[in-house]
């Protein structure tokens, strides 16, 4: 009987708990190497993914995840890099890649099937993209230094490049 009522309680307890969120099949991947750098990742809905890759110092890369088969990617080299990316809705991309000094991007979708793509390279630069309805495609490419970019996307089937060079020194 008191075997009984232990595995009860236990059962009770995970109930309680709310266990769908374990369930979810959700993954973050964190690989950093170097000093001071910070990851974070958020994840609610099922088979989202968050990678996060950080070589260097004082780098942070953050995810936040609701929805479902949501995708990011976050890879920095250097200094003192941030990127962010946050996700709601199904089926959405986003892949930031920056190598440099004091680089900053910050990535928002909401929707289905949104693909983002970012990459910097250089020091001083920043990009925010927004990102909402389905089936939109954003790519920003950043070289040089002090570069700055914000997209705004809404509706479906929308296309934009952004490609800037130079910049101060």
């Amino acid at each position: 009987m008191n075997r009984f009522l232990t595995a009860t309680a236990a059962f009770a307890l995970l109930v309680v708990a709310g266990t769908s969120t374990a369930l979810a099949d959700n993954r973050v991947v964190v690989d950093q190497r170097g000093r001071y750098n910070g990851a974070a990742a958020v994840q609610d809905g099922d088979r989202n993914r968050a990678e996060i890759r950080q070589r260097g110092y004082e780098n942070m890369g953050r995810g936040w995840q609701d929805g479902d088969r949501n995708r990011v990617v976050i890879d920095q080299r250097g200094k003192r890099n941030g990127a962010y990316s946050e996700q709601q809705g199904v089926n959405n991309l986003a892949v930031i890649g920056q190598d440099g000094r004091n680089l900053n991007a910050d990535t928002y979708q909401s929707g289905k099937g949104n693909i983002t793509g970012v990459a910097q390279i250089g020091s001083n630069s920043s990009v925010v993209t927004t990102q909402s309805g389905k089936n939109n495609t954003l790519g920003v490419i950043q070289l040089g230094n002090g570069q700055g970019t914000t997209v705004n996307q809404s509706g479906t089937g929308n296309i934009t490049v952004v490609i800037q060079g130079g910049g101060r020194r």
